[in-house]
């Protein structure tokens, strides 16, 4: 019986460490390749002449750049399961400290959204739906109906390009694909990242909100909701607050039909664009504690010990 318990926790911890190491040699990995990139893009700039040559290699070295960043988040995504497939045999265990209780916020996160269909259905819906919103909304989909920007850029259609520089790492390169004579795909880095990572946060939120609502239909469950729902709107906002602005300018002046409240939208929201790291860390700082604040009272509640849960 020990024997088989000793299996199980060194077969639990062989699946975490190396779910860790996956995570981290791709994140490492993004760091350092995009340093690299910066070191080597350095003496570029707006107004330099590129020699065709030099132009070509660049926008070649920028293309296995994201490449690669494309390959680092599907081998995080790949380390993350590992580390989640490690955390549903924890489930079981007795809460007795507060530190405990933190501890138990992956598992039960993992167990409650693996244990039934309906759930995973619905993590997956809103981790799609919300990174397509979030993608129009940073403007990585640009759609414009009886605009033709194989005119405005003279390009063919369909066609791509990669832009190597001139701006901050993660910034560039950027890739754009024009499918369309009036859509564009416009991808860089930081918004890439981004799109991942908080879909699957909200995705995450939403799931435990709708699993609590179930179970305990409490004025403090929806008050909960409210809180992760406040991060979830701001996290529309990271990408790009000026094109955050110029969507819901956009969404303005077709309401109202008036070409002076538009621009008055999009200059107010334009003023808000150097907050852009603010608005990062709030909206992923709340996106992270809600699943805490959401079913720690279930952790304390099911899978406390007799003793804790008297005291």
């Amino acid at each position: 019986m020990n024997y088989s318990k000793q299996n199980q926790k060194g077969y639990y911890i062989h699946i975490r460490n190396s779910g860790i190491r996956i995570t981290l040699l791709a994140t490492v990995g993004i760091l350092v390749v995009f340093a690299l990139y910066g070191y080597r893009i350095s003496h570029l700039n707006n107004d330099d002449v590129v020699s065709l040559n030099i132009n070509k290699s660049s926008s070649n070295l920028g293309f296995i750049v994201i490449l690669f960043l494309i390959g680092s988040l599907v081998t995080m995504g790949y380390g993350v399961y590992r580390i989640c497939l490690s955390q549903k045999m924890k489930v079981r265990s007795n809460i007795s400290t507060k530190r405990d209780v933190i501890l138990m916020i992956l598992p039960l996160i993992v167990d409650i959204i693996s244990q039934r269909k309906r759930y995973q259905v619905v993590f997956v819906s809103v981790l799609l739906a919300y990174a397509l919103l979030f993608a129009f909304v940073s403007q990585i989909v640009i759609f414009r109906p009886g605009i033709s920007f194989s005119k405005i850029y003279e390009v063919a259609i369909p066609s791509w390009t990669i832009t190597p520089c001139c701006n901050l790492p993660g910034l560039v390169p950027t890739f754009t694909a024009y499918l369309a004579d009036d859509l564009i795909i416009f991808i860089t880095p930081l918004n890439l990242i981004l799109t991942v990572i908080l879909s699957t946060l909200v995705s995450v939120n939403i799931t435990l909100a709708l699993c609590m609502f179930q179970n305990s239909r409490s004025k403090n469950t929806a008050n909960k909701s409210c809180f992760s729902g406040f991060g979830i709107a701001m996290g529309l906002f990271t990408a790009c607050p000026t094109c955050a602005g110029t969507f819901f300018s956009t969404i303005t002046g077709l309401i109202t039909a008036s070409t002076s409240s538009a621009l008055a939208t999009a200059s107010a929201t334009s003023a808000i664009a150097p907050f852009q790291i603010l608005f990062i860390v709030i909206s992923t700082s709340i996106l992270l504690v809600s699943p805490y604040l959401s079913i720690k009272g279930t952790i304390k509640k099911n899978y406390s010990s007799p003793d804790t849960s008297s005291k």
